[in-house]
This record gives C-alpha cells, structure tokens and sequence, in this order.
C-alpha cells in the first residue's frame, strides 16, 4: 500500500515538475533573446553567462566562450586565490627578536601602517620594543613597482601604489586641502618633498614628480583628500660615494618609529636570501577584513599585495606569475576557457578572461566556502561598495552580490542573485569596446537582473 501510494505522489508531482522546467527553460530564453537583441548592447561587444551553482548548469549564455577585458573582475581570480592559499589571517612580517637585536622583513602585507587597518597592528608593536636595534632586510624583489601591461601615466593616481615586498602606510601619502593653509600632509614625513612654485600645468591639482617623491600642486579644495603613491625603493645615495645605503623606505619607518633602521640589501650582501634565519611570521590582519575591503572598494594595491602574499606562502617567493601560473595548472585548471591573467587587480589590458570562466569561477567558489561569508566579501547591491547605488532590492533586501570591473571602454559584472524562488544563480555579464559613460549599461543590467530575481 505504502509503495502504491509513493507510485500515486510521484505521478501527481511529475507534471508539476516539467510544469517548473519548462518555466524556467522559457525564462531562460527569454534573457538569452533580451541580451543578444539588446538596443544597448549591441552598440559594444557584450559576453553572459547564467549559471545553477547546484546542477553546474549553464542557464543562458550569449558569447560565453569569447575573451573580454576582465578589468576588476580578475579580483575574483585574487579573491579565489586568497581563500586557496591562506589562512585566517594575513602573514604580517617576518621578524627575528633577540636580546640584542631585531631583524625584520616584508612579506607583502598590504595593512602594515595602512590607515583603514589601525586595529592591527600587531607587528608595529614589536618593532617599538625600545633600546634595541632594528635591521630590516630587503628580500629579493623582481616584480618591478607597476604591473605588466599597466598604463605608465596613471602613476601618480592613489589606484596604482607601487609593488613593494615590505608596504607601509598603503604605499601613498595624502594631502588634504586646508581653508587656513595651503595644505596638510600625512605622513607629515611628505613635507619635506614638497617643492612650491614647480611649472606644472593649470588645474593639474596635486602632483608628484614621475622619476622622484617630490611633489606640488596649484591648488586643492578645502577638506579635499588627494592620495598620492610614492617611491618606497628610491635610494638616497649613490653607489660611487662611500656612505650607508638608505631607501625612503628605511626613512620613512625611522620617522614613524622615531629610531634608527638599519637597511641590508639584497643586491649588496647576498646573505639576505641565505637560511641564516628560521624567519618566524607575526600574523596582522583578518583575512576577510581585508578582502572584503579589496573587493568592496576594488582596492587596487590590496588586489596586488595579496598576491605576493599569497606567493610568498606559497613558493617563498614575492613573486606574481610563478602564482597564478600555479593557481591556473592546478586549482583552476578545469576551467572552460584558460584566462590570461597577469595581475592582482585588473589595471593590466594585458588581462582576457570569458564570462563562463569568471562564472566556473564564483560556482568553485559557492561549492567550497560557507554561503554567509562568501556573499559578505562581495558588495552587496544598493547598499555597500562600488554596488551602493545600483541593484538595490526591495525593502533594503539585497538582491545581487557581485564584483565591478571598469576601465575606459570597459563594464563588466560578476557574482550571485537571489532568485524569489530562494534559488541562488551566478551571473557574468561583461561589455566592452563601448564609448562614453557606462550608465546605460548598468540600467540595462539592473532592468534584466530584475527580470531573473523575478522570474527563476
């Protein structure tokens, strides 16, 4: 009897189900046709990709399988690689402490001295210990201060801090308009390459000089915050004088901590990179703190140094493409499309990437790493980041969790949308080769995310 009547639900609920399929099936097509006849879109190169996080079933698709300008977007690669590769929290510095000496050195920690991450700043503690001498060893750096492919002229942009093995204070300084001055700096250790009356061109703001740290400016706006990257590696002597070698790096932690730091280099005493120490790490940082400001904000530098965390982890190496080459032969290398991926943050051109890779991308991510924490990492529509005017849901509900990606002639979107039905799908649209404002891509966008919370 028990077996009849399960025979009698199961042919009751059969038609119920193709009912459901078919539903869905249609609205499926329904964005397929919308995306690939859309007025908006066509006047680019437009690429979709929807995807079911459960079945691994790809929904929708229109130019799936051809390479875009990811921009942004490769953060999710530097978010998928993070959340392989490291721990709870990020390796700080590497740090020797005896009685009579600490010997120091970077491991491509983003936060050290970086004012959005005052609370942790566990190494700065030790190096205030008093009374003892510090010697900070410069490792072996070859990545070079800016990324393959990142465009030369943006240098002096806060988005593009230089690459460094030891960051501090974020890799720039700011100045702030003052209605009663001309300006305040911080670090005020930045005065003193403060160069008035530089030729420079009308309206140029602030500006540093390409080849040094020196900067001026014709104006800035009361209470207006201008960042700006500077030169950690710029050496202050010349190698034909005989006098200690010193890098505004070693000058300006000598000004913070208020003592001497002395600097070993690793092209002068090859010693650096020997095993002479166990070099032991002191942890900084919450990990999802700093990605979830690297992916909310897209913070460039953030993006970048995690990386070379990641590798230093890994390989004890600061070193990008032994990484991602890593990353892409083994964790991702069941993707449908290889990426080519050369940065931590998407400033390099030099990037391609297909909606249905990024989507293969997030799904890997879904199926591994619990749902609440993984949604907190991206913005979260009409309320938080680079997503706090778009998508936003009903009743303050987000709706859509996914990561930007801009640059000129470029807009792209990827991540999750919670469906009425309380499915959960992934989504990748990406644009490119557009010309103007990107504002009608995103309304587009919005009108069509819409249509797929509401209807699957």
């Amino acid at each position: 009897m028990r077996i009849l009547f399960k025979c009698l639900l199961f042919t009751l609920l059969l038609p119920s189900c193709a009912i459901f399929k078919s539903r869905a099936n249609r609205s499926a097509q329904k964005i397929r046709h919308e995306v690939a006849h859309s007025l908006t879109f066509s006047k680019a190169f437009t690429g979709f990709t929807l995807l079911d996080p459960v079945t691994g079933k790809t929904l929708a698709d229109f130019n799936g399988s051809r390479y875009f300008t990811p921009a942004s977007n490769t953060k999710i690669l530097t978010l998928a690689t993070c959340l392989e590769v490291l721990r709870d929290s990020v390796p700080g510095m590497q740090v020797v402490e005896t009685e009579d000496v600490i010997v120091f050195r970077g491991t491509g920690d983003p936060t050290f001295l970086h004012p959005k991450f005052e609370a942790w700043q566990t190494v700065r503690r030790v190096l205030y210990r008093p009374a003892v001498p510090l010697h900070c060893f410069h490792r072996r750096f070859v990545e070079g201060r800016f990324g393959s492919g990142w465009a030369w002229d943006d240098y002096n942009e806060g988005y593009q801090a230089e690459k460094s093995a030891l960051p501090i204070y974020g890799n720039c300084f700011e100045v702030t308009g003052r209605s009663n001055q001309k300006f305040h700096v911080e670090p005020t250790f930045f005065d003193r390459f403060y160069r008035p009356g530089w030729e420079i061109k009308p309206s140029i703001g602030v500006k540093r000089i390409e080849d040094n740290n020196y900067w001026t400016f014709d104006s800035i706006p009361d209470q207006e915050v201008k960042t700006i990257p500077f030169r950690p590696y710029l050496r202050s002597f010349d190698f034909f004088e005989d006098v200690t070698p010193t890098t505004l790096l070693g000058e300006l932690l000598s000004d913070t901590l208020k003592r001497p730091v002395a600097e070993h280099f690793w092209d002068i005493e090859s010693f650096v990179e020997s095993k002479e120490y166990p070099w032991p790490t002191l942890y900084s940082t919450p990990i999802d703190t700093v990605l979830r400001r690297m992916m909310h904000q897209s913070d460039n530098f953030i993006a970048e140094q995690m990386l070379l965390v990641c590798a230093g982890v890994k390989f004890d190496l600061l070193q990008q493409d032994t990484l991602i080459k890593w990353m892409l032969d083994s964790t991702l290398s069941k993707l449908p499309q290889r990426p080519r991926w050369v940065d931590g943050s998407g400033l390099s051109r030099y990037n391609l990437s297909t909606p249905q890779c990024l989507a293969q991308v997030l799904q890997k991510l879904w199926n591994e790493q619990p749902h609440a924490r993984l949604l907190s990492l991206f913005p979260a529509g009409g309320v938080s980041g680079t997503l706090s005017d778009w998508y936003a849901g009903k009743d303050e509900q987000p709706y859509v969790f996914a990561k930007t990606g801009s640059m000129s002639g470029v807009h792209c979107l990827s991540g999750y949308i919670l469906c009425k039905s309380g499915k959960t799908l992934i989504f990748s649209f990406m644009h490119n080769n557009f010309v103007g404002s990107s504002r009608a891509w995103k309304v587009e966008m919005q009108r069509l995310l819409e249509q797929i919370r509401d209807s699957f």
